[in-house]
């Protein structure tokens, strides 16, 4: 009995799960980022605070549409249900398990994010009486105001396995070589983390642009993820190549096919070298800022003058112009990053060939 290969193009999952994938991935990256402040960069409270704001409506906003796609809407919310009981072991089903606890953490952390930016802003009033829920909390809930370090890390697990559990999913549909390989998921957990920091840095600098100040070493993340991003992209274009009928069929429609344009003028150019082109200039300024602020302060230092008076001032001397600068094309590059992650998992859905053997 023999059989062979006939490459169909098809789609199972369309802009929904790409968004949801998007969403859920980006979550995660802003999650961790502001973790990473936290515990490294405790001086980046906005960064900090941003990434924490905006996480957890990310995540909710992707399973609404992971609700839609399973057609369950506001009238059969038994068909989502059943991704919890229907198959267990499934894929699909162990990332809704993994989302059903991380969108509480990181609902959690936006509490406790909340009460941290009222003290910071001296106890001001706030409307829906959150000033006294913040202030004088009932027993009940004042872990849910004064935070837990144990569950921060928590949700910083969970994070990751947000990300890992989007990358994996498509591939977990055999039939699909472009979809079924290594690199993939790499891949996806790499744009997962460099989407986060590119939300988390747009949301703080929109805040307040005095934030780019503390960016450096998130922007020096960011560049080196993206270049790991073009490397993993052209690993997967050549694997799939050199793989079977089906992955070169769906590598051709990327690089030369019905795809070409979104991908390399979408994807390649403006979602990936615009973005670390820019940010590699950015990264260059701010990295002049932060000698200037280092010799400053070791200056005064040795002088036996407070440290931290001399080094805000040349900060904000020079903050001045670099809030503006980044404000302006680091903002751009942070949306063409975010735009660009949403087109990677788009892309990667609508290039995907399915195998049929027929016998």
């Amino acid at each position: 009995m023999g059989s062979h290969e006939m490459p169909m193009p098809g789609q199972i999952w369309g802009i929904i799960i790409a968004l949801y994938l998007f969403l859920a991935g980006m979550s995660a990256g802003a999650y961790a980022t502001a973790f990473l402040a936290q515990r490294l960069y405790p001086e980046a409270r906005k960064i900090r605070w941003a990434g924490y704001l905006v996480a957890p409506w990310l995540v909710i906003v992707g399973l609404v549409l992971l609700m839609v796609d399973a057609e369950a809407g506001f009238f059969h919310p038994w068909r989502f249900l059943y991704l919890y009981v229907g198959r267990p072991t499934s894929i699909m089903a162990i990332g809704v398990y993994i989302l059903t606890v991380f969108a509480p953490l990181a609902l959690y952390r936006f509490f406790v994010t909340l009460a941290e930016v009222w003290k910071e802003g001296g106890e001001k009033r706030w409307p829906l009486k959150l000033d006294r829920l913040f202030s004088q909390p009932p027993g009940w809930l004042r872990w849910l105001v004064e935070g837990r370090p144990g569950l921060d890390f928590f949700g910083l697990v969970m994070a990751a396995a947000t990300a890992t559990y989007t990358a994996l999913l498509i591939g977990d549909v055999h039939a699909v070589p472009l979809w079924n390989t290594s690199v993939l998921p790499v891949l996806f957990v790499t744009s997962a983390f460099s989407t986060g920091i590119a939300v988390t840095l747009f949301t703080a600098v929109a805040w307040d642009p005095r934030a780019e100040e503390h960016a450096y070493p998130f922007l020096t993340l960011g560049c080196s993820l993206k270049g790991l991003e073009l490397f993993l992209l052209f690993s997967l274009l050549y694997f799939g190549w050199y793989g079977d009928v089906a992955g070169r069929a769906a590598v051709a429609d990327l690089m030369w096919g019905r795809l070409a344009l979104p991908f390399w003028g979408g994807l390649v150019f403006l979602g990936l070298v615009v973005p670390l082109y820019i940010e590699l200039k950015e990264r260059k300024h701010l990295a002049v800022v932060y000698a200037a602020r280092f010799a400053l302060a070791w200056a005064a230092s040795a002088g036996g003058a407070s440290p931290s008076s001399d080094a805000q001032s040349a900060t904000s001397a020079e903050g001045g112009e670099g809030g503006a600068r980044l404000f302006s094309a680091g903002q751009f590059a942070c949306l063409l990053a975010v735009a660009g992650g949403l087109l990677l998992r788009y892309l990667i859905l609508e290039a995907g060939y399915f195998v049929q053997f027929l016998h």
